[in-house]
């Protein structure tokens, strides 16, 4: 198994089918979650967006298979848009 981010968590909304597949800028730029640089992506969201997309990481990410593997790095991510 590789150390992608995709491959280490099971529930990777990225890989999933139809319509419960989300949008990923780390699974399309084939980079982990932590190493891409996500204000690109969060500048095309709206302020509601963004707040939402912040809570959702900061409540879901530390429950990753990836946070406990690269806890300073997803920490540093999550923190970057508190």
């Amino acid at each position: 198994m590789s150390e992608m981010c995709w491959d280490l968590n099971p529930n990777c909304m990225a890989k999933k089918e139809g319509a419960e597949k989300q949008p990923c800028p780390a699974f399309e730029q084939k980079k982990n979650c932590f190493e891409i640089d996500r204000k690109p992506f969060m500048k095309q969201l709206s302020e509601e967006q963004k707040v939402m997309m912040a809570n959702w990481m900061k409540e879901n990410c530390p429950k990753c298979v990836v946070y406990d593997r690269h806890q300073n790095e997803v920490s540093s991510m999550i923190n970057s848009f508190a």
